[in-house]
């Protein structure tokens, strides 16, 4: 059986452009709704569920910001992608701070946009498949208290517990039943909706016993049949919103209800059968120890499924990291624009510039290849950073002394003094190690501009049977409290309009070191400078991960 076609929610103001994607993606054999306006299209995310939001990032009522914004405050597992005309790295980094999973630069091409959707559409399935796993998780520990033979208290705990961990679930109630068997009793709530019931005991009796004779029969009907309105249409306390009986061997032990965070969205089947599911688990802790050994074997295969969807996730979120890397596809189009006026310009004009004027000429021509050939190999290592780096014997101090002198360059008179030490050679990929340097290199040089004088250090040292190579600045320095988030992606420590940068450079540096089987760290102080580390395996040991 195919899987059901995903539902596209698109929002773009001009609404020929609009009707033309919709057509096209439905073509695709997607599910479209459009809207012009980012208003309807927040009203149609409150009445019906979408699985993937595409929208304009420039609007004249709401902005693609804004939108993305809204829309993932009612669904936090809607996947989101903008579509621009302005390709910049700040509209990247914006639009992936507020949870885009992609772009698009406009104009496009439907064979440029398929593959965006579809790794969406991929990202979304992981996420929605790592909530289900969250709950089965809860129902696993709460399945615990069954081998454990907790009191009834610690039933109830472990009960409410389990269900808080449910997806927009936003309060739980457990009732059970009183002594004397005639009315229902809260037994405990939780969650951050949960208020006090309008009254203490329920009466078991008339419409209420009706209704537990109807739920019981809905949850022991076979997948498919019957109706699961009952389960909604509850005679309860009007604060829950899905009532469902706790029955296990014939036997009624209470009902547990469940209000949703998503107020303008009811629960979904799929919600509602994992609910179903936690209260049978619930039940089964309230009856007896009979099924413990069974119990058992499914714990081991919920153990099992913990490790093999926590490993596919952490491939999922390496793969959601290496989106940030992409922003460096927009840095290739202005360098062959450099490039192609540069060959242009020494083609037609080359005879008539002076002998100084052609220096410079191939001086920007060469520092453009250069920088060119840089992004395609970081490019190349974030598309396939499984495949194993080209590694070759570096000679590390001469890679440092070309990057400082590229880095002096255009800085005039006041140069920073560099001291470069001994370094020895290494063994690695010379491309991605002299993006190293020239990230490490121009942080310092950024941070200890405004030092008199600035000064900076090139060294290295042993550590057992790696050596570690550093580079020390007498800048600005960090805090070392926050040293465990200096290498995240776009972690910045000090504002934009004090030291320009994406903060993506250090990330970088750690991506490509650990390649190597390396590792990276800090040492800082404020005021005192920042020493930054990192050391490479010999050669003997330095396999291809």
């Amino acid at each position: 059986m195919s899987a059901p076609a995903a539902r596209l929610l698109i929002v773009d103001d001009e609404a020929p452009l609009l009707r033309a994607l919709c057509d096209t993606l439905e073509h695709e054999g997607y599910l479209t709704q459009g809207f012009t306006s980012g208003r309807e299209a927040i009203a149609a995310l409150r009445e019906q569920s979408f699985d993937l939001l595409l929208t304009d990032l420039t609007m004249a009522e709401l902005d693609g910001i804004a939108l993305l914004r809204a829309c993932r405050e009612i669904d936090r597992e809607l996947a989101c992608i903008v579509m621009t005309g302005q390709g910049t790295i700040a509209t990247a980094v914006d639009a992936l701070r507020t949870g885009a999973l992609d772009y698009v630069l406009k104009p496009f091409k439907v064979n440029n946009i398929l593959p965006v959707l579809a790794r969406a559409l991929a990202t979304r399935k992981l996420q929605l498949e790592n909530i289900q796993l969250r709950e089965s998780v809860s129902i696993y520990e709460l399945s615990q208290a069954i081998t454990q033979g907790l009191e009834h208290g610690e039933v109830v705990e472990r009960t409410l517990a389990a269900a808080g961990q449910h997806s927009h679930v936003s309060a739980v109630y457990l009732l059970v039943p009183t002594d004397d068997g005639r009315a229902l009793r809260l037994a405990g709530k939780t969650g951050p909706g949960a208020q006090p019931l309008e009254r203490a005991a329920l009466p078991l009796e008339g419409s209420a016993e009706q209704w537990v004779d109807q739920a019981r029969k809905q949850l022991e009907a076979p997948a498919g049949d019957g109706d699961a309105s009952v389960f909604f249409a509850h005679p309860f306390d009007g604060r829950i919103g899905v009532a469902l009986p706790i029955v296990a061997g014939g036997e009624f032990f209470g009902v547990l209800g469940f209000s949703s965070s998503r107020s303008q969205q009811r629960i979904s089947p799929g919600q509602l059968k994992a609910l179903e599911i936690l209260a049978r688990t619930a039940a089964t802790a309230f009856e007896t120890a009979a099924l413990v050994t069974q119990l058992r074997r499914m714990n081991e295969e919920l153990e099992l499924r913990v490790r093999e969807r926590t490993s596919e996730l952490e491939i999922a979120n390496r793969d959601l990291e290496a989106f940030s890397y992409s922003v460096s596809h927009d840095l290739r189009e202005p360098l062959r624009a450099v490039e192609g006026f540069c060959e242009m310009f020494r083609t037609e004009f080359g005879s008539s510039v002076p002998e100084p004027g052609r220096r410079i000429l191939e001086r920007i021509w060469a520092g453009s290849s250069r920088m060119t050939q840089l992004v395609n190999d970081l490019l190349h290592f974030s598309r396939f950073s499984r495949e194993p780096l080209h590694r070759l014997h570096v000679p590390l101090r001469e890679l440092v002394l070309q990057t400082v002198a590229r880095l002096k360059e255009p800085r005039g008179e006041r140069q920073p003094s560099v001291q470069v030490g001994d370094l020895p050679d290494c063994f690695g990929d010379r491309s991605l190690l002299e993006q190293v340097l020239i990230n490490l290199l121009s942080n310092a040089f950024k941070f200890s501009a405004g030092r008199d004088p600035p000064r900076i250090e090139v060294g290295a040292l042993r550590q057992g049977a790696d050596t570690v190579y550093y580079v020390r600045d007498n800048g600005v320095g960090f805090d070392m409290r926050y040293a465990d988030k200096l290498f995240g992606v776009f972690q910045r420590f000090h504002p934009q309009e004090a030291f320009a940068g994406t903060g993506i450079g250090l990330s970088i540096v750690h991506r490509i070191i650990t390649r190597h089987g390396g590792r990276v760290w800090a040492d800082s102080r404020p005021d005192q400078g920042t020493t930054l580390y990192f050391s490479l395996p010999p050669q003997e040991t330095a396999g291809a991960p």
